[in-house]
């Protein structure tokens, strides 16, 4: 890894979303996931300063997880 690198190059980082692209994503408003994450927990964030982002295969795992047989 050369002195400048900061990443190896070979690192798969995780898909970032914001709060708002989430929030479609999942069909749900801003406010919902502004409640879950005081209250209720249950879709992992990520705080960069003083925003929230949203890895995308957390939120692929919260679908799935809540998949309801027919």
């Amino acid at each position: 890894m050369a002195q400048g690198d900061l990443v190896p190059k070979t690192a798969m980082l995780p898909v970032l979303v914001t709060q708002e692209e989430a929030a479609n994503i999942l069909g749900v408003s801003k406010k919902w996931l502004e409640r879950d994450r005081w209250a209720e927990r249950r879709i992992p964030y990520v705080k960069i300063g003083r925003g929230v982002r949203y890895r995308i295969t957390d939120i692929a795992a919260y679908i799935e997880a809540n998949v309801q047989a027919a």
